[in-house]
């Protein structure tokens, strides 16, 4: 019994500390573990009980509910073990598939001018500047928020040194993106239409910084955030 139990905790300690191992579950290992646990007992306790016996009854009733205990515990060990790798091995699949949405979004910068009296037509020298900050990558729930810059100028010199100014602030800060070697991303969104050459005067500000390779694309409409809805 003894090398039973030895056995049963020398394989739950290697499963939960093995490094190439995924993170171990101990809420699904638990509840699995105990559900099982409980099941083995019964299952035992009627094969025993029962006309066509199963398993012998031990010389005392003591020794039978050791027997049946010992026997119902590494079979709720095994299968609470199993439960907390599967689940655990879910998990970080999960947070990957977060991390990646994160490297995506992350690396981008939006570009949307506010109306003016007209719906159609921006205002003159106004913009949004919509930056998506990563939050709490290296946690088990990572996250990225989103942080928006307004600009009002007063004139298109002051406006363009702002946006410049706020674009080299994006594209000097790291972003897990980065380190995989991706071009960050601006989209300048033309609803409200901005007027002519600005588009092209952001394009060509965002091509020629020496800090990140920058790809520039052109929205014809609306802006829509690049979060999940």
């Amino acid at each position: 019994m003894k090398s039973t139990m030895f056995l049963a905790t020398s394989g739950v300690l290697f499963a939960v500390s093995w490094p190439s191992l995924p993170t171990f579950d101990w809420q699904a290992a638990l509840v699995v573990g105990a559900i099982v646990t409980v099941a083995a007992v019964v299952v035992i306790a009627v094969a025993i009980a029962t006309p066509f016996v199963a398993i012998e009854a031990g010389a005392t009733l003591l020794g039978t509910c050791l027997a049946v205990g010992t026997i119902a515990l590494v079979t709720g060990v095994i299968g609470g073990t199993a439960a907390g790798v599967y689940w655990g091995r879910q998990g970080d699949i999960k947070r990957q598939e977060q991390i990646e949405n994160i490297k995506r979004v992350s690396n981008q910068l939006d570009i949307h001018f506010e109306p003016s009296t007209d719906p159609k037509r921006a205002a003159d020298f106004q913009c949004t500047l919509v930056v998506y900050e990563e939050t709490d990558l290296a946690s088990q729930q990572p996250t990225i928020t989103m942080k928006k810059v307004k600009i009002r100028a007063a004139n298109s010199e002051e406006f363009y040194a702002q946006v410049d100014q706020q674009m080299k602030k994006w594209l000097t800060k790291q972003v897990a993106g980065d380190a995989d070697g991706q071009p960050r991303r601006v989209m300048v969104y033309m609803n409200p239409y901005p007027g002519e050459g600005i588009y092209e005067r952001i394009k060509h500000m965002a091509e020629k910084n020496v800090v990140r390779r920058c790809l520039v694309n052109k929205v014809e409409g609306a802006w829509v955030s690049a979060l999940p809805q």
